[in-house]
This record gives C-alpha cells, sequence and structure tokens, in this order.
C-alpha cells in the first residue's frame, strides 16, 4: 500500500501509533465501564452520568482520537502534501488523551468542572488538528473527492465544537439554550459529519486500494457527497426527518458505490476486516430508516456509535495498523508482509466477540452485550500490542550492525 510512497509523505511510527494506542486503551475503558453500569443503558435518553461517559469514551477518546492519527497519516498520502509541523501532531495527542479522558470521566461522576477542563482541552486539540487539515487540504494534489470530503468533514467539525462548548457551558454556568436541538446538532455534526464525512472519503481511496479495485467514479462520488451535506443541514436545523431521508439516500449510495468498486476487485478474500466494514455499513443504513421512520432513541445511538463507527474504525485499523507497522519495519530495504504482522485467528475471535456484543445490546441484553465488548475490546488490544513487538523486533534488526 504505502511501498511506493516517498516516506517524506509518512510521520514517524510514534506518532500515528500514539493515537491508535490511546483509541485501543479508550475502547476497553468505554467497554468497562458499560459493563459496571450496565442496568442504566435500557433508560438512557441523555444526561449525565456513566452511560454518558462511556459514549464520550468512545466517540473522544476511540473515533476522534483514531480519526486524528489516521487522517493526519493516511490524507498526506491521498493528497500528496506531507505533514509540515510534527511537533503539532504530538501536542495535539497530549491535550487530546487527557482531556477526553477528563471529560469523560467528568460526566461520569457528575463533575462539571471536570467535564469543563476536558472539554477546553479537547477542543484545543482539535483546532490544531483542524490546522494541520487545513494545511493539507489546501495545498493538495489530485484525489479530489477525498478532499471535498475532508472539507465538508472540516466545517463540520467547527461546528462540532462550537455546540459541544455551548452545551459544556450550559451545565456549568447555566448559558439559555434550547438544549434538546442544541444536543441533537452536536450529535449529527460529530457522527454523520465529522466522523462520517472523513470515513466516507477516506473509503473511497483506502478501502480500494487495501483490495486493488478501481476507486469509485468521481461524477456519482459528489452527488453523494453533496446529498450527505444537505441531510446534515437539513437535520442540524431541526428538520430531522428530511435530513434522516436524504441521509438514507446518501448512505445507500456511498455503499452502492462501495460495493460497485469491490466488485471488481483484484484480491478475492478480503478478510474479517470486510466483514466488520460491510457490518457497519448495515448498520448505518438501519440507523437512518429508524431515524426517519422510527423512535427509539438508544437503539438509534447503538445503530449509530458502536453499531456504524466503532465498527467500521476497528475493521479498518485491522488493516493499517499492520501495514504501517509493515512499512516502519523496513528489512533490507524491503517492508516485511504485512501479513506476518497480523494474528488472523484473535483478528477472527475479535470479529465475533464484537458482532456478538452488537447484537446482544441490540436485544436489550445489556450486562452480557458489554461483556462480549470489553473482551473483543481486549482482543482487540491483544492485537495491535502483536503488531507493535513484532514492528519493534523488525526496527531493532535493522538497526542492529552487521556482522563483519
Amino acid at each position: 500500500m504505502f511501498a511506493n510512497v516517498s516516506r517524506s509523505r509518512l510521520l514517524p511510527m510514534s506518532l500515528p501509533f500514539r493515537y491508535f494506542g490511546a483509541a485501543v486503551a479508550f475502547q476497553v475503558a468505554a467497554w468497562a465501564l458499560l459493563l459496571a453500569n450496565a442496568d442504566e443503558l435500557a433508560g438512557f435518553a441523555g444526561g449525565l452520568g456513566p452511560v454518558f461517559g462511556a459514549l464520550h469514551l468512545v466517540t473522544l477518546g476511540v473515533l476522534a482520537m483514531a480519526a486524528v492519527g489516521a487522517t493526519l497519516q493516511l490524507l498526506p498520502v491521498a493528497t500528496r502534501q506531507p505533514v509540515r509541523a510534527p511537533w503539532a501532531v504530538k501536542l495535539a495527542w497530549w491535550l487530546l488523551a487527557p482531556g477526553a479522558a477528563l471529560f469523560a470521566g467528568g460526566a461520569a461522576a457528575y463533575a462539571v468542572p471536570w467535564m469543563a477542563a476536558g472539554a477546553a482541552a479537547a477542543v484545543l486539540a482539535l483546532g490544531i488538528y483542524a490546522a494541520l487539515l487545513f494545511a493539507n487540504l489546501r495545498g493538495a494534489r489530485g484525489m479530489r473527492v477525498v478532499v471535498a470530503h475532508g472539507w465538508a468533514a472540516l466545517a463540520c467539525l467547527a461546528a462540532l465544537a462550537a455546540t459541544g462548548l455551548a452545551l459544556v457551558a450550559r451545565y456549568e454556568h447555566g448559558l439559555a439554550l434550547d438544549h434538546a436541538a442544541f444536543r441533537s446538532a452536536h450529535l449529527v455534526l460529530a457522527t454523520y459529519g465529522f466522523m462520517g464525512l472523513l470515513a466516507a472519503g477516506l473509503s473511497s481511496f483506502l478501502l480500494p486500494m487495501l483490495a486493488v479495485a478501481p476507486p469509485p467514479p468521481a461524477r456519482p462520488s459528489y452527488a453523494v457527497l453533496a446529498l450527505a451535506v444537505v441531510a446534515i443541514a437539513l437535520a442540524v436545523a431541526g428538520w430531522t426527518r428530511a435530513g434522516a431521508l436524504l441521509g438514507l439516500a446518501a448512505a445507500l449510495g456511498h455503499v452502492g458505490l462501495m460495493e460497485r468498486s469491490l466488485r471488481a476487485r483484484l484480491r478475492k478474500p478480503l478478510g474479517t476486516a470486510f466483514v466488520l466494514v460491510r457490518a457497519s455499513w448495515a448498520c448505518l443504513v438501519a440507523s437512518l430508516a429508524l431515524a426517519a421512520f422510527g423512535d427509539a432513541p438508544a437503539l438509534f445511538g447503538l445503530l449509530l456509535v458502536p453499531g456504524w463507527l466503532l465498527t467500521f474504525l476497528l475493521g479498518v485499523l485491522q488493516r493499517i495498523v499492520p501495514f504501517l507497522a509493515s512499512v516502519h519495519a523496513l528489512s533490507d530495504g524491503r517492508p516485511p508482509l504485512a501479513s506476518s504482522l497480523t494474528p488472523q485467528r484473535l483478528l477472527a475471535a475479535h470479529a465475533v466477540l464484537h458482532l456478538g456484543a452488537l447484537a446482544l445490546l441490540v436485544a436489550n441484553f445489556a450486562r452480557a452485550g458489554a461483556a462480549l465488548g470489553l473482551a473483543g475490546a481486549l482482543a482487540f488490544a491483544a492485537f495491535f500490542i502483536f503488531v507493535l513487538r513484532k514492528a519493534q523486533h523488525g526496527i531493532r534488526a535493522r538497526h542492529q550492525p552487521s556482522p563483519a
């Protein structure tokens, strides 16, 4: 995947992998917190508490953390623009990791000052990321569809930060605002907006690359993006059903384009990563159908966050973590095969555990679902540690002097 890419466009391994490692740790913490408070999940309808804290361990700690690390590594490859300030990437991590922990911990403990401090650190981190993303997109060459998704995601990130700070100010200072409207807008901007548009844009170049397939055609991809942006705008403005219907059309269009691309692939076995990716697409479509035609907030949240976004992220990380590690573990000028860094049985077990957890949560078996989710998160952590150890062994071998 990156074998023919100039190494000047690759960040040092420690930078993206610190984001991925934090995301892995936050996922374990999120499932553990949910397991300890599983009885509260069924009646959760928003508001502070352990379930709200677990939700933000996933959204800030896992999804945003991994998105920052992945896009700052993958977008330079797509746009042919290196990240020019690696120190800023490191600084953003030092703000986002404790910020996510403080915010989620404060929410779980009903400690609003902790939440405010965590939100301030997280917003500052995301501001640094936004500046890096802006600079990369502004100088982009090629991959216009990916770049267009990046600009739309960046706009959603700005609005997301504003609504998030407003909601924290309401809790801490009693700021007068329409809480339900701001909460709904914040949810849409975070999930379908920032994370969703990034996922769709990177999918159009990353998934075909992993499957050795042609990318989706540009014109219908732009049409799907435009439909998604209008849908997000309508939902943020309060036109929820209209936004959900247009979003459903956009999601079906996106999935159709991706499946058309994958059908033309040269690499026939796609592995468990694409099982998770396709399961996430099913959850995406189901979440929008439920938003348009149903009224089940808890089920909607499960389909949206762990169902779509987390499952998609875990599927993608299964593939890009070994690839990036193999590039950095060059031996005699050649990267080791990514398959040698991929424990297939462990990943298969993780997929079974994660999808089983989702099924149990949807069926309202909260404690059993959270227990399986925690087991799956631990299996994924074991996979990440396995890759790190293999890569570090290759890096040490590369730097050892050859015998005379």
